[in-house]
C-alpha cells in the first residue's frame, strides 16, 4: 500500500486530468481521515500553480481584451440609444392609433345619428300606413257588424293590394294576421249567407232541396253577389265546391243502380225539390222526366254564376249514370218489348235539345247513344244469350231424355243375301278400322296401345295430320277436317283438355272384305233406313231453343227493320249462335264435370245431338248463318274432345287394375294368385259396371264400340303378358285358361239385333232380331283371344290341326305359334315334329 503523500499525490494528479486512478495500488488500499489534509493541500498547491501559469500566459494579450472591453462598452451604448429610440417609436404609434380610434369612433357616431334619422322616417312612414290600414281595418269590422259582407270582401281586397306594394315589416305580420281573421270572418258569413239560400236536407227516406228566391226579403243578397264576393276573398272554389257537390249527390245519388236508397217519387216546385228514397227500383221514364225537371231546376233557381258551376259539375256525370245505370240496361232484349223504345229515345232527345239549348255539357253522351243504339241494343243481347247459356247449363236438370238418330243408306240388294251381322257392321262402321290385328304384340300404357280403338274413329286431334282418335263411328258420319275451326272457338282454347295423343294404324273399310268373293250389281239399290236410341240432358234443348231465337229475331228484324234497328242489327244476330256454342264449349267441361249424374259421355250426347239440330236447323232463304259449318265442325270436334278425354280415363284405370295381374306370372303361387285373380276380377266387374252406366246413354252401336275399345286393350295386355312367359307349366296353362275364360265371359256384352231390312219375311225378322254375339266385330282382337284360349287348353296334335287346317295362321304368325308351343310343351320329338309341321308350312306358301 503507498504512504499517505504518494496517494494524495496520485488522487490530486487523477482530479487535475480528470481521469480515473490507474493504480492498482491505490484501489485496493483502504484511503484514511489522515490523508485528506495532505489531498487538500496538494490540490490548493495545484490550483495555485495553475493560476500563476494562466496570469503568465495571459500577459501578452492584454492590450487586445482592453481594446475589446472598449469596443463591448460602445456597443452597450448602441443599444441602450436603440432602446430609446424604439420606445419613443411605439409612444408615437400608441398615439396614432388613439387618434384613429377616436376617428372611427366619430364616424361611427355619425352612421349611428344618420340611421336613427333614416329609421324615425321610416318609422314615421310605417306608423302612418299602419294608421292607415288599422283604419281600413276598422272599416271592415264595421262592415261585419253592420251584416254586410260583400262590402268588407271588397275592402279586405283593397286592403290585400295595399298590404302587398307597402308593408315588409313586423307590422305587416300583425296586420296580415288581423286581415286573414277577418278574411275568415267575412269567408264564413258569405258562405252562411249562401247556404241559407239553398237548404239542402236529407233524412232516412226522403231528400229536399230549397232555392229561396232573392225577392222575398228585401236585404237578401243575389247569390251571384255572394259569389263575387267570395272571389274577392280567393277562396272562390273551396267555398262553392261544396254546395255543389252537395247538390250533386242530391241529384246523383238516388239515380245509381248501386245506391242502397233510389229515388222511388219526386215531386217539383217554383224553387224546390223533394225526393222519396226507398229500395225500389224506379222506372226509366221516372228516371228521365226527373233528369229533364232537374235540368230546368238548375236553370230556374240558381243565378248565374252558380248556375253555371252546378252543371259543369253535375251534368256530366248525371249524363253519364243515365246511360250506363239506365239506358243501356233499359233497353229490352226482346223484339215484343221495343214499342217502348220509341217513347224512350224521344224523352232522351227532349234532354238533349234542353242541353243544347242551354250550351251545357253532357250532350256529347246522350248523342252517342243515339247513335249508338243499334250496336247498345245488340250488345246487350250478345250479353243476355250469353247469359242464356250459361245459365242453361247451371239450372238444367240431370233428367235425361231419349232422342233417335235416323240414317238412311243406300245399298245393292245381293247385300241382303249376306248375314245380318256383316250388315250391321257395315251399316253402322263402314269406317271403321278392323285391321289392328298386327297390334296385338305391344305391351305399353293404353294411350299407346295400337291395338286399341284409336284407330278410325274418326278423331283428329292434330288438325295437320291425318290421324284418328277414339271416337264412336256411329255418331260421326265421316272424318272431319279441323282445321276450319271458326276463330272464335280457337279464342275459347278449346284444345286445353285435349287428351294425350294415340297413334292409329291404317283404316281399311270392311266392305273390303267382300273383295274376295262376286261383286254385287250396283246399280240394283234399295234404301234402308237405320234407327237407334241414345240419351241426352235438357241443355241441348235450352242450346237450340235459345239459338233459334236469336235466328227469328234476325229474321224479323230483317223483314221489318224493327223501331229503327237497322239491318245491321239482324247481321249481328246471326253471329250470336256462334257465340253461343263458343260460351256452351268454354264452360260445359266444368259443367258437366261437376256431378256424377253429368259426365264427358253425356258432354259427348249432347254435343253431337246440338252438331245434328244445327245440320237440320231450317234458316230463311233470305239469310244465312256465317259461321254454321265451322260451327258444326267445332261442336264435332268438341264432342270427341268429350269422348276421348272419358275413354283415356277409363282405360288408364283398367290399365291399372290390370298391372294387378303383374303380367300373370306364378300364377300359381300364393299369394301372387290371389294377387292376379283379384286383378283379373276387378277388370271385368269394372267393363261391366262401365256398361251398366253407359247403357242409358249410349246407343247400341256406340255402347259396343266403346267397351269394345276397352276390350281390346285388356286382351291385347292379355295375349302380350302371356306370350312374353318363357315357361308355362301345365298347372299355370289350366289356371292362365281360367283367367282367359273370366276375360272371355264378356262375350255378353256385345248381344245385339241387327236392324231388320225392309223386304224382309215376318219370319226371316223374327229370327234377325234374335240377340246375335257381336264381339268379333267390335273387338278388334276376339278371334284372336280365342285362338289363344284353345291353344293354352289344346295338345300338340289340335294346335298343328288348327295351324294346317284350321284358321289359326290368320290370327298368329307361325314365330308366335312357335314361341307358345316351346312354352307350353316340353321337348320331345313330337313337339320337334310340330314345330317343323308349322315352320314347312309357312315355307311352303
Amino acid at each position: 500500500m503507498p504512504n499517505d503523500s504518494d496517494a494524495s499525490a496520485l488522487l490530486c494528479d487523477a482530479i487535475t486530468k480528470g481521469t480515473y486512478p490507474q493504480s492498482e495500488e491505490l484501489l485496493t488500499s483502504d484511503l484514511s481521515a489522515e490523508l485528506v489534509p495532505s489531498l487538500i493541500k496538494n490540490i490548493s498547491e495545484t490550483q495555485r500553480e495553475l493560476k500563476e501559469e494562466i496570469t503568465t500566459t495571459s500577459k501578452d494579450g492584454v492590450g487586445d481584451v482592453e481594446q475589446w472591453m472598449l469596443q463591448a462598452k460602445q456597443v452597450q451604448e448602441d443599444i441602450a440609444r436603440c432602446r430609446e429610440e424604439s420606445q419613443r417609436i411605439v409612444e408615437e404609434h400608441r398615439h396614432v392609433q388613439a387618434l384613429r380610434e377616436e376617428a372611427i369612433d366619430y364616424h361611427r357616431k355619425v352612421e349611428l345619428l344618420e340611421a336613427e334619422v333614416k329609421f324615425t322616417e321610416i318609422l314615421k312612414k310605417e306608423l302612418d300606413d299602419a294608421n292607415t290600414t288599422a283604419k281600413s281595418l276598422r272599416d271592415v269590422e264595421d262592415c261585419l257588424l253592420k251584416d254586410d259582407p260583400c262590402a268588407a270582401a271588397t275592402r279586405i281586397q283593397g286592403l290585400d293590394n295595399w298590404t302587398t306594394n307597402v308593408l315588409g315589416s313586423r307590422t305587416s305580420t300583425i296586420i296580415r294576421d288581423l286581415r286573414d281573421e277577418l278574411r275568415l270572418k267575412t269567408r264564413v258569413r258569405l258562405e252562411a249567407r249562401l247556404n241559407a239560400q239553398i237548404s239542402i236536407v236529407k233524412e232516412q227516406e226522403e231528400a229536399r232541396i230549397d232555392v229561396w228566391p232573392d225577392g222575398l226579403d228585401s236585404n237578401a243578397t243575389h247569390s251571384d253577389i255572394l259569389v263575387r264576393a267570395l272571389d274577392q276573398l280567393g277562396d272562390f272554389q273551396e267555398s262553392v265546391e261544396p254546395l255543389t257537390d252537395k247538390i250533386k249527390a242530391f241529384l246523383l245519388q238516388p239515380l245509381r243502380q248501386s245506391s242502397r236508397l233510389k229515388m222511388t217519387a219526386y215531386k217539383m216546385e217554383q224553387n224546390s225539390i223533394s225526393l222519396e228514397l226507398g229500395r225500389k227500383t224506379p222506372t226509366v221514364e221516372l228516371v228521365l222526366d226527373f233528369a229533364l225537371d232537374s235540368i230546368k231546376f238548375l236553370q230556374a233557381s240558381l243565378s248565374g254564376t252558380l248556375r253555371a258551376m252546378a252543371a259543369k259539375a253535375i251534368l256530366t256525370d248525371m249524363m253519364t249514370v243515365l246511360v250506363n245505370d239506365w239506358l243501356n240496361p233499359g233497353l229490352p232484349t226482346e223484339l215484343t218489348l221495343l214499342d217502348g223504345l220509341d217513347e224512350l229515345q224521344n224523352r232522351v232527345r227532349s234532354i238533349l235539345k234542353e242541353l243544347q239549348t242551354l250550351q251545357w255539357d253532357g250532350q256529347r253522351q246522350l248523342q252517342e247513344w243515339l247513335e249508338d243504339i243499334p250496336r247498345a241494343w245488340l250488345n246487350k243481347r250478345k250479353a243476355a244469350t250469353l247469359d242464356a247459356v250459361r245459365k242453361a247449363l247451371t239450372v238444367s236438370k240431370c233428367n235425361l231424355r231419349q232422342v233417335e238418330r235416323v240414317e238412311r243408306q243406300s245399298m245393292p240388294r245381293a247385300i241382303e243375301e249376306h248375314k245380318i251381322v256383316k250388315e250391321d257392321a257395315d251399316t253402322w262402321d263402314a269406317d271403321w278400322d278392323e285391321d289392328a290385328k298386327d297390334r296385338a304384340n305391344t305391351n305399353d300404357l293404353p294411350i299407346k296401345d295400337d291395338q286399341e280403338d284409336a284407330s278410325g274413329w274418326g278423331f283428329d286431334e292434330e288438325e295437320d295430320e291425318d290421324t284418328s282418335v277414339d271416337v264412336p263411328e256411329d255418331r260421326i258420319d265421316q272424318r272431319r277436317d279441323d282445321q276450319g275451326a271458326d276463330d272464335v272457338g280457337d279464342a275459347w282454347g278449346w284444345d286445353d283438355d285435349s287428351p294425350v295423343k294415340t297413334r292409329s294404324g291404317p283404316v281399311n273399310d270392311q266392305n273390303q272384305s267382300h273383295h274376295n268373293g262376286p261383286q254385287p250389281d250396283l246399280r240394283d239399290e234399295q234404301e234402308i233406313t237405320l234407327t237407334e236410341v241414345y240419351s241426352i240432358s235438357g241443355i241441348p234443348d235450352h242450346i237450340i231453343e235459345i239459338i233459334g231465337k236469336d235466328i227469328s229475331d234476325a229474321q224479323t228484324l230483317s223483314d221489318t227493320l224493327h223501331k229503327g234497328l237497322d239491318s245491321s242489327v239482324s247481321r249481328g244476330l246471326l253471329a250470336l249462335p256462334t257465340l253461343a256454342l263458343a260460351m256452351f264449349r268454354a264452360t260445359a267441361p266444368s259443367c258437366y264435370g261437376a256431378s256424377p249424374a253429368l259426365t264427358d259421355i253425356h258432354r259427348y250426347n249432347d254435343s253431337l245431338y246440338i252438331a245434328e239440330r244445327l245440320r237440320q236447323l231450317s234458316v230463311p232463304a233470305s239469310m244465312s248463318l256465317p259461321h254454321v259449318d265451322m260451327d258444326i265442325k267445332a261442336m264435332e270436334k268438341f264432342a270427341r274432345l268429350a269422348y276421348s278425354k272419358e275413354m283415356e280415363t277409363q282405360r288408364i284405370i283398367i290399365w291399372d287394375l290390370l298391372e294387378g295381374a303383374q303380367g300373370f306370372t306364378s300364377c300359381t303361387q300364393f299369394p301372387y294368385s290371389q294377387e292376379i285373380e283379384n286383378a283379373v276380377s276387378s277388370v271385368v266387374d269394372r267393363i261391366r259396371a262401365l256398361q251398366q252406366h253407359w247403357k242409358p246413354v249410349l246407343s247400341t252401336s256406340a255402347l259396343m264400340q266403346s267397351i269394345g275399345s276397352l276390350v281390346t286393350m285388356v286382351i291385347a295386355k292379355v295375349i302380350s303378358s302371356i306370350e312374353e312367359m318363357d315357361d308355362i307349366s301345365e298347372p299355370e296353362s289350366r289356371r292362365l285358361t281360367e283367367y282367359c275364360q273370366q276375360f272371355a265371359s264378356l262375350e255378353d256384352l256385345f248381344l245385339s239385333a241387327p236392324p231388320p231390312l225392309q223386304r224382309q219375311s215376318s219370319s226371316q225378322q223374327a229370327h234377325e232380331h234374335e240377340a246375335v254375339p257381336m264381339s268379333a266385330v267390335y273387338v278388334a282382337n276376339w278371334l284372336r283371344f280365342q285362338y289363344l284360349i284353345n291353344i293354352l287348353e289344346s295338345s300338340l296334335v289340335d294346335i298343328k290341326y288348327l295351324w294346317t287346317e284350321g284358321e289359326l295362321s290368320l290370327e298368329f304368325s307361325a314365330d308366335e305359334v312357335v314361341d307358345l308351343i316351346r312354352a307350353l310343351f316340353a321337348e320331345s320329338a313330337h313337339r320337334r315334329s310340330a314345330i317343323a309341321a308349322i315352320k314347312g308350312s309357312r315355307t311352303s306358301r
